[in-house]
């Protein structure tokens, strides 16, 4: 039994051979680092202007309303430009998924009625713990709000 790293080193775009007399129960422990990165759509997707959407490898991740906490909705919450996420494998989620954890800002739930317009206020926005799961499982935890693109915090000055 070897135990010990493959020869050579991989290079993109080609194969990596691990030549061994393999024996039954070897397995290959595969190490792929796939830092989580935010994204952004072309500037004529108006729709998509000053939002990200959030990659790990070819996954994409969504934020879904079963994830918020109390008092705040979809609508409030905000992507720091400098966020750090954390990749972190969940086995009683959904089957088990590998859920992207960070730091986000949020307004909490205000009632709008009666009302169109008002001042912005930034002093409202408040640190929250947010969970992102893959776009492909949501929708599996009852009725629920899901989005990809997700608006960047304001710059707070």
């Amino acid at each position: 039994m070897d135990d010990g790293p493959a020869d050579g080193a991989p290079r993109p775009g080609s194969y990596f051979e691990i030549r061994r007399k393999w024996q039954p129960g070897d397995f290959v422990d595969l190490h792929l680092p796939m830092p989580a990165q935010l994204v952004e759509a072309n500037p004529l997707v108006e729709e998509d202007l000053n939002q990200v959407a959030v990659r790990r490898g070819p996954v994409i991740y969504c934020l879904e309303s079963p994830d918020l906490p109390g008092g705040v909705k979809m609508s409030g919450v905000f992507i720091p430009a400098d966020i750090h996420w954390i990749a972190r494998y969940d086995r009683r989620l959904l089957g088990g998924i590998v859920l992207l954890e960070g730091a986000a800002l949020a307004r909490p739930t205000e009632d709008w009625r009666d009302r169109l317009y008002r001042p912005l206020r930034l002093q409202d926005l408040k640190p929250i713990s947010l969970r992102l799961i893959p776009y492909c499982v949501w929708g599996n935890r009852g009725p629920s709000e899901m989005s990809v693109w997700l608006p960047l915090a304001p710059q707070l000055l």
